[in-house]
């Protein structure tokens, strides 16, 4: 059984993915400031959460790099299985736009790096043993890596054993834009070298945009 579909819920599901300085913490602060300014109820989430046990020992250790990687594949799948039962389908349930920063097309994209099994095989069992409903968009906030770890080196207390390394990060980008062309979701890539304000107007439009029309067509 693959997550819920789209059309068989009542909120909407919007996950911001790329690689580790793309932006996407700072896009999806601001499409949910947007979002609310303009009158939508809006439930802004972020994977791994602060609130689940394995959230909380990914949150702790995976910086430190003492996690193995079929360790931290674990950890993200059952911390995943809480957000989902607990944050994510209730928020849906309830008519709300979810906004979600990373979901399980990021544990796909670094873990298949780490782990060395297919993105494809870590999406199936995300979709297929816990259920994870699809999300409306995936928007893949698209950078090369340089410039990624340029941005993240410059954040304070940045640094990340696990994911910003150069030679994973490749690895990482390439499997998100795989994804984009070969998964089943609904893919949206987009330029990360970009202007902030434009990216995020961007963002915005389309999922406005995308409300519109299934709002049209559910009144018929």
């Amino acid at each position: 059984m693959v997550g819920s579909k789209t059309s068989q819920r009542n909120g909407y599901l919007f996950v911001l993915e790329g690689i580790d300085g793309a932006g996407k913490t700072c896009v999806c602060d601001l499409v949910t400031e947007e979002l609310m300014n303009s009158g939508y109820s809006v439930i802004r989430l972020r994977e791994p959460t602060s609130e689940s046990e394995w959230g909380k020992e990914i949150r702790e250790r995976s910086p430190r790099g003492e996690l193995s990687p079929s360790e931290e594949l674990e950890l993200f799948i059952r911390d995943r299985e809480w957000h989902v039962q607990n944050r994510i389908n209730p928020a849906l349930e309830n008519g709300s736009i979810v906004m979600l920063d990373r979901y399980f097309f990021a544990t796909g994209a670094y873990q298949t790096v780490s782990t060395g099994i297919p993105w494809k095989d870590i999406l199936r069992r995300n979709r297929e043993e816990i259920h994870a409903p699809e999300p409306d968009i995936i928007f893949i906030l698209d950078l090369p890596v340089s410039e990624g770890l340029k941005r993240a080196g410059a954040r304070k207390g940045s640094t990340n054993l696990q994911f910003e390394t150069e030679q994973r990060l490749i690895g990482v980008r390439q499997a998100y834009l795989e994804m984009a062309k070969d998964d089943i979701g609904n893919y949206i890539v987009i330029d990360a070298k970009a202007p902030l304000a434009s990216i995020v107007e961007s963002v915005k439009v389309k999922i406005t945009t995308h409300i519109a029309e299934k709002t049209n067509k559910k009144g018929f």
